[in-house]
């Protein structure tokens, strides 16, 4: 029980506040051992959330003396707050406004809202990585992330950090809006640039509208997902941005081989990992691009789910023209033939990340995303399973990429499992105590033709007609009758009646 009460306030506790360790005698001082065992545990409609509320763990709001919403964060004076400001700020862009002023009204925390971040607030602007949709940068944002009220000032109380940058990058061309020599603290953010975006209507929110609502149902679990923290648009371009936090550690895919050598790493990373897929599945949602790559870091304990792109209602016909995007080393087969996703075929990616936390590689990183390995993997291929493996975790894995969908766990099954294997498995918190990783360690190069963005994948048809082929020559059934009759060629109705007699 007392894994499972810090499990389940780890996001309270750890991520969403700094404040937070100071009250977490709070926490631990609140009895939610009955809740938590009346539910079992893990129950389908446990809220961890409002049990927290309901035990006035957040403590009292100092202003309306109600329960706050969370630490120093009281949602219906905050509310107010900002709709206070709602005149002093615009977008230009009426669906961004209203996307906008809806998650201030009703954030229970400060990862719960956005904010319109102006583009000349930020600084050394510069280009990261390329992704399937978008266009991702790196910045400092002056102002920082909102923490909470301060009544005495009466202003926003903001997150900044010492810049420990060069002002040197004035006159690098590749930097827009260098640092000045004056700027001295800002928050590290992230820019997601969204293709073709400047005429941003509902359909462009959507990413970020089924982020916010996967949000609130992952904190139910006592969770998170990769905050956003607020919108921006170049001015260049006209493209609407996404900002988010940047988290030092990077993605999971660039910790492969960290997790590797820190073996027990990977059942606590999973738990958290699944907690928030089955919450994204709750809401009959599936994620749709699910992958290392997509995993953010917060540290070697915390990973959180990112980039929602692709999310989308469970069987929901996505497809146009039979187009389909992924990564191909994490897609299903049946979605590589062209059926529409499901919650087993996120399952099927989840499987291969298991592998590549055992690996320390990605997977299919020596050979091409093509055809071939489309083809391979509908006939059932996957990769070698390393040796030392865990046994049940072979298996486990082995059942989530099975090639017939309804024979794969569901995420609750998958938590379920990982929440046991996180007891008897803990992980190293110590740094002192971890395995670094060895100095001679060879850096894994990728296959020339293989692909870590997602991408559009036109395998399909291609696929199908050559599973129609191999399937027709399969119905031809060869009857030779001793020589009475000429060898007659006949077309079966059925797979099952494929004999062939002599």
């Amino acid at each position: 029980m007392k894994f499972i009460k810090k499990l389940f306030c780890f996001f309270f506790i750890k991520i969403c506040s700094k404040n937070a360790k100071k009250n977490n005698n709070n926490v631990n001082n609140v009895n939610l051992n009955n809740e938590l065992n009346n539910s079992g545990n893990l129950n389908n409609d446990f809220d961890l959330y409002e049990k927290l509320l309901s035990h006035q763990v957040f403590g009292i709001c100092i202003k309306c003396n109600k329960p706050n919403s969370h630490y120093y964060w009281c949602k219906d004076c905050y509310s107010k707050k900002f709709q206070q400001n709602f005149g002093n700020w615009t977008s230009k862009n009426v669906y961004v406004d209203n996307f906008i002023r809806e998650l201030q009204l009703k954030a229970r925390n400060r990862f719960e809202l956005l904010e319109w971040v102006p583009y000349d607030r930020l600084r050394n602007i510069k280009f990261l990585a390329q992704g399937g949709f978008s266009t991702v940068y790196e910045a400092i944002w002056l102002d920082g992330l909102i923490d909470s009220w301060d009544y005495r000032k009466n202003v926003w109380k903001r997150e900044v950090d010492e810049l420990n940058v060069s002002h040197e990058d004035s006159n690098n061309s590749k930097i827009k809006n260098p640092l000045k020599s004056n700027e001295k603290y800002g928050y590290y953010v992230v820019l997601k640039s969204l293709n073709d975006s400047s005429n941003m209507n509902d359909h462009f929110l959507n990413e970020w509208r089924l982020h916010l609502e996967c949000q609130y149902k992952v904190a139910s679990s006592g969770s998170t997902l990769a905050p956003l923290i607020g919108i921006t648009q170049d001015p260049e371009t006209l493209n609407y941005m996404i900002v988010m936090a940047k988290l030092p550690f990077g993605s999971l895919r660039d910790n492969l081989l960290i997790k590797r050598y820190n073996p027990n790493d990977k059942f606590h990373n999973l738990l958290l990992i699944s907690t928030q897929l089955e919450a994204i599945h709750k809401l009959n949602l599936v994620h749709g691009d699910f992958h290392s790559g997509n995993l953010l870091c917060h540290d070697h304990e915390l990973i959180t789910i990112s980039d929602l792109g692709l999310c989308r209602l469970v069987n929901h016909d996505y497809h146009k023209k039979n187009e389909i995007y992924g990564i191909l080393p994490y897609m299903a087969p049946e979605v590589l033939r062209g059926k529409s996703y499901t919650k087993a075929a996120d399952i099927y990616s989840f499987g291969i990340i298991m592998w590549e936390m055992t690996s320390g590689i990605p997977a299919f990183h020596n050979v091409p995303h093509d055809l071939s390995l489309s083809l391979n993997v509908c006939r059932g291929i996957r990769p070698e399973i390393m040796e030392g493996t865990n046994p049940e975790y072979a298996e486990l894995m082995k059942r989530c990429w099975d090639n017939d969908p309804e024979k794969r766990p569901t995420a609750n099954e998958l938590k379920r499992i990982f929440l046991k294997w996180a007891e008897i498995y803990p992980m190293e918190e110590d740094e002192k105590n971890r395995k670094p990783v060895p100095k001679n360690e060879t850096d894994v190069e990728c296959y020339q033709k293989s692909y870590y963005t997602s991408r559009k994948i036109q395998h399909s048809d291609r696929l199908n007609a050559i599973f129609a082929q191999i399937e027709l020559s399969n119905k031809i059934i060869i009857n030779e009758n001793n020589g009475n009759h000429d060898n007659e060629i006949i077309m079966s109705d059925n797979l099952a009646d494929c004999v062939i007699e002599g």
